[in-house]
This record gives C-alpha cells, structure tokens and sequence, in this order.
C-alpha cells in the first residue's frame, strides 16, 4: 500500500482539536472517503520532526499552517533545506497553502504577503489547456481559500498549473515530482466557518460576509483530491 508521510506544520486552534485532530489528520480524512487506500506517517515539523530519507515514504505532502515563508522560526530554515535535499533526491513533494508557498520559495521562487490582501472562501482560479491528454479538466477550478501570502514567482522550470488575476500562481508542478495547490481540497464548509470567525476584523467585514456566501459554490475538491491521489500514487 502506498504510504503518505504528513507533515504538519501547525497545531490546530484548541476548540478544533477535538473535531478535527490536527491537519494531517484532516487530509488523511479526506483522502479516506475518496477511498484513496492509503497508509499515513505523521511528521510534527514544529517539533524538529523531518523524514530522514526519501524511502520512508511514497510521497510527502506539507500542510498549511498559520506561519508565512519569511518568518524568522526555529523549524523553517530545516524544512526548506529538507525540501531541496529531497527534491533533489527525486522524492515526491505536494503542499497545500503553506506548504504550496514553503515548496515554490525554496525551490527557487518566491513567496511573500499578498498586496492583494485576503484571499478567503470558496474562489475561483482558471487551468490553462496545458495540452490534449488534459481537455477532461475543468477550465475552473474552485476551491476554498484561507490566506494572505501567496507565491509570486514561480520555481525555474516551473509549470503554472491554475491561476487568477487575485491569485496568479494557485497551482503548480515542476517535473514529475512536485504538485501544489494554494486552496484547501481538505477543508470542509464548517471547518471553514470555524476557522474565519477569529480573523474577522483582520479580513474585513465585507470580504468576511462574502467568504460566507461564497461557501453556497460547489467546489473541485474531489476533483483535486483525486488529482493528488494520482500524483501520490503513480
């Protein structure tokens, strides 16, 4: 069975915890009931914890977390010179939000807090028809959002995989190795109202009202999930 290591690079807000376990566990979740036969090591980045050879797992995926790129902690200079050693040792690498931003900035791009502001509920970012094995894609991907940074420069070699005018770098791969996203395919419509409640001011009040409308949209995320699971698997 293929096995998933799971960093996670935060610790949920304590009225989550109980619902929700922590981020790894909200992904194994959520790649469970796409029925993705999975196995699941878990990796408390925080805690110094880091894979020490690109056999433990099949792949590897970075969780968001509440941190940006540039922020001077402890446990950010030893994930991205993990990112680099395993990239380079052809491991297989996605990341979502955070772990998407950690992935593109050490790889050689760059992330940093948006001009943009708040990017939050469910939006939209467009796929470019890369080529003819892809016309089964959607040409809109939606997926809920939860962030202020983003990555504005790609990786060298980089492939822009899903974009937008707010958000131009959503999605990316780099060889057959790396897959990111910027929206959260794990992240649920109620975890999301539990979530925003506490950045309220930070975002807005209007862009805050209209992330909670927006969560009527139907969103891509088994679509994305399963996106993963190929890439995962493969």
């Amino acid at each position: 069975m293929t096995t998933l290591g799971l960093l996670e690079t935060d610790i949920l807000y304590d009225d989550l915890l109980d619902d929700y376990g922590s981020y790894g566990q909200m992904f194994a979740q959520f790649f469970d009931e796409l029925s993705g036969e999975l196995e699941y090591r878990y990796y408390q980045v925080q805690q110094g914890e880091l894979p020490q050879h690109p056999d433990e797992c099949d792949a590897y995926l970075i969780t968001g977390s509440k941190a940006g790129v540039y922020d001077s902690l402890p446990w950010m200079a030893p994930l991205q010179k993990w990112i680099v050693d395993f990239y380079q040792r052809d491991a297989k690498l996605t990341g979502i939000c955070f772990g998407h931003q950690i992935i593109a900035h050490s790889l050689g791009g760059y992330a940093e807090e948006s001009a943009r502001g708040w990017g939050v509920g469910v939006l939209a970012t467009q796929i470019p028809n890369l080529d003819h094995q892809h016309d089964s894609r959607p040409g809109t991907l939606q997926l809920i959002h939860s962030h202020r940074d983003q990555v504005v420069t790609l990786p060298p070699g980089a492939t822009r995989l899903a974009g937008s005018d707010f958000c131009p770098n959503a999605a990316m791969a780099l060889g057959n190795t790396v897959l990111t996203f910027q929206g959260h395919p794990e992240f649920t419509p109620e975890y999301f109202r539990r979530l925003i409640g506490r950045r309220r001011e930070q975002i807005g009040e209007a862009r805050y009202r209209a992330a909670l409308e927006s969560l009527a949209q139907t969103t891509h995320h088994q679509y994305v999930g399963q996106w993963l699971l190929d890439f995962i698997k493969e």
